[in-house]
C-alpha cells in the first residue's frame, strides 16, 4: 500500500506540474498559431521588383519580406508610413498605430496621442535586410467561423483576399494573396492507434514485463517527445540561434519528463524500483504536455511542424496512446512491489530464501537485512 500511495503522489506531482504550466505548455505554437484549418497564400508581387520577396511564414501567422533593393516603405492600416527596409535595416515608424496592433497574433493596445499623419518617428529595430511581422489582414481574425464555412465546414473555402502596399521611390507595389480554409480529417483512426498503443504498454504491467520491455517503451516515449519539440521550434523562422530559443522557452518544463525518462530507462533495465516512479512522471509528462495539449493536430489541415502532417499525427499519438501505457504500466508495478521486512540474522540460524525473493548478498556499503524494495526481482 504504501508504495501505490508513492505512485499515486508521482501521479499527482505530474499533474500538478501541468496545472503550474499551464500556460506555457499552451505554448506548443508557433508565433501564437497551433494546428488550423487555415492557409494563408501569397500569389504575387506587382510590380516585380529585384531584389524584394514577400512570402508567408509559420502557417500563415507572420509576413516575410526581404529586400536587397533600394529601401521599400511598407504602408500600415491607415495608410501610414509603417516599416521601411533596405541596406541600412529595418526601421518602424513609433507614430504609426501598426507597430502595436502587430505586436502579436491578437495585437496589443494602441497608444493615445499617435500622430499618424505627421512626421514618422523612425526606431532601427534590426541591421539585416529581413522583417516578419503580424499583419492582420494576411489571416483571419475572428473567434467563430465564418457562416458560409460554419454551415459547411468539410469543405475549402476561399475566405477573402487581401493586399499589403509599399513604395520604393516613387513606385507603389501591391502584394496580393488570400486566406483560405481547407478542412481537416477525422481523429477516430489515429485515436484508434493511440488505444492500441496504450494497451500494448498497459500489457507490460499486466505480465510484469517492468525490466528492459518497459525500458524500451519508455526510450521511444522520451525521443518522440525530444524530436516533436525539436520539429516544432524548427518552424519558426529565423536563424538557429533564434530557433534554439523558442525550443527552450516552448520545451523547458518538458525537458524534467526527457531526464526522468531516460534515467528510469537505464534504472528498468538494472531492475531498480526506483525506475517505475521515474517512468509514472515522464510518461504522464508525454501524455498531458505532448498528447493532449497537442491533439488538434490529429483533426487539423495545417500544423506547426518541419516534417509533415502525418509525421506530426504520429509524434502526438505515440505520446498519447504509448504515454499512457507506460504510465498504467509503472503504477501497476508500483502497486505490486513489496517493501522488505526487516530480519534479524543468526550466523548459527540457516535462513531459507522467501519465494519470490532472488537471494543475493548484501550490497555494497550496507548492512545485511537492507531494505530490498529496489530490486524488480521481487515485484510479481
Amino acid at each position: 500500500m504504501r508504495a501505490f500511495k508513492r505512485g499515486a503522489l508521482t501521479l499527482a506531482a505530474v499533474v500538478g506540474w501541468v496545472v503550474i504550466l499551464a500556460q506555457p505548455a499552451s505554448a506548443h505554437t508557433v508565433s501564437g498559431i497551433g494546428a488550423t484549418n487555415w492557409k494563408t497564400v501569397v500569389t504575387g508581387v506587382s510590380p516585380q521588383v529585384p531584389g524584394l520577396t514577400v512570402t508567408q511564414v509559420e502557417d500563415g501567422s507572420r509576413v516575410e519580406i526581404t529586400n536587397h533593393g533600394p529601401e521599400v516603405l511598407i504602408l500600415g492600416y491607415q495608410g501610414e508610413p509603417y516599416l521601411r527596409v533596405g541596406p541600412q535595416g529595418v526601421f518602424e515608424n513609433r507614430q504609426s498605430p501598426s507597430v502595436y496592433l502587430n505586436c502579436s497574433r491578437t495585437g496589443c493596445a494602441v497608444p493615445p496621442g499617435l500622430d499618424v499623419f505627421g512626421p514618422p518617428q523612425w526606431r532601427k529595430i534590426s541591421s539585416g535586410q529581413v522583417v516578419r511581422y503580424h499583419d492582420h489582414r494576411t489571416h483571419w481574425m475572428g473567434t467563430q467561423l465564418p457562416p458560409d464555412i460554419a454551415r459547411a465546414q468539410g469543405r475549402v473555402h476561399v475566405e477573402a483576399s487581401w493586399h499589403i502596399m509599399m513604395v520604393q521611390g516613387s513606385t507603389p507595389i501591391t502584394v496580393s494573396g488570400y486566406y483560405v480554409w481547407i478542412p481537416g480529417t477525422s481523429s477516430v483512426p489515429w485515436l484508434l492507434v493511440a488505444g492500441a498503443l496504450a494497451a500494448g504498454g498497459l500489457a507490460l504491467g499486466v505480465f510484469a514485463k517492468w525490466g528492459a520491455p518497459l525500458a524500451a517503451a519508455l526510450v521511444v516515449l522520451t525521443i518522440n517527445d525530444i524530436y516533436h519539440s525539436i520539429a516544432i521550434a524548427g518552424f519558426w523562422s529565423g536563424d538557429l540561434q533564434y530557433k534554439v530559443a523558442q525550443w527552450f522557452s516552448g520545451s523547458w518544463y518538458s525537458i524534467v519528463g526527457w531526464l526522468l525518462g531516460l534515467v528510469g530507462a537505464w534504472m528498468l533495465v538494472r531492475r531498480k524500483v526506483d525506475g517505475l516512479y521515474a517512468a509514472v512522471f515522464a510518461g504522464g509528462s508525454a501524455l498531458l504536455f505532448t498528447g493532449l495539449l497537442d491533439n488538434t493536430v490529429l483533426s487539423r489541415s495545417q500544423v506547426p511542424f518541419t516534417a509533415s502532417v502525418a509525421a506530426d499525427r504520429v509524434t502526438v499519438v505515440i505520446s498519447l496512446g504509448l504515454g499512457l501505457g507506460v504510465t498504467l504500466a509503472a503504477l501497476i508495478g508500483i502497486r505490486r512491489s513489496k517493501p522488505a521486512l526487516p530480519v534479524t540474522l543468526d550466523p548459527a540460524t540457516p535462513v531459507e530464501a522467501e519465494p519470490g525473493l532472488v537471494e543475493a548478498g548484501p550490497v555494497l556499503g550496507e548492512e545485511p537485512g537492507a531494505d530490498l524494495d529496489a530490486d524488480l526481482d521481487g515485484v510479481a
